[in-house]
């Protein structure tokens, strides 16, 4: 059975590897999947994470109103990629890495064990987030 929280961060860790792989060889391809990615990503947390977060952790309203704020910025910065693109995407790829992995860094050191903690179930966190990544892929969910 899968853990909700492990499923997070193992995609934490893939998104991690893709802008590894942009730092050596930039590439609007990949920026733009890891644009995919993390558009995804997001949602899946916004339907299935943030709503458990702020149902049973203590405090949770404010990490939940906190993480999204951070995901806003981000999504921001993706918008921008494909409203008004720069000559070249590199600084902007690293304004949203230096983002997302602060945000990443945050979940999992505070927001996952608060979770646990309070007696959020993986297994149904799991089976949360699989559902919302097919209904956003099926809406075809994705920037721009």
């Amino acid at each position: 059975m899968s853990d909700g929280f492990e499923v997070l961060q193992a995609e934490h860790r893939e998104v991690a590897a893709l802008f590894d792989r942009y730092e050596k060889s930039p590439d609007d391809h990949l920026a733009h999947t890891i644009f995919t990615e993390l558009t995804l990503h997001t949602a899946a947390e916004e339907q299935a994470l943030y709503p458990e977060l702020r149902r049973l952790v203590d405090g949770g309203d404010d990490m939940a109103d906190e993480a999204e704020a951070e995901h806003g910025a981000v999504k921001a910065l993706i918008a921008r990629a494909y409203d008004s693109p720069p000559p070249d995407l590199a600084p902007l790829v690293q304004a949203v890495q230096n983002d997302v992995e602060a945000h990443v860094r945050r979940e999992e050191s505070e927001i996952f064990p608060d979770m646990r903690e309070a007696g959020v179930d993986p297994a149904q966190l799991a089976q949360r987030l699989e559902h919302a990544k097919r209904e956003l892929e099926a809406r075809g969910t994705t920037p721009a």
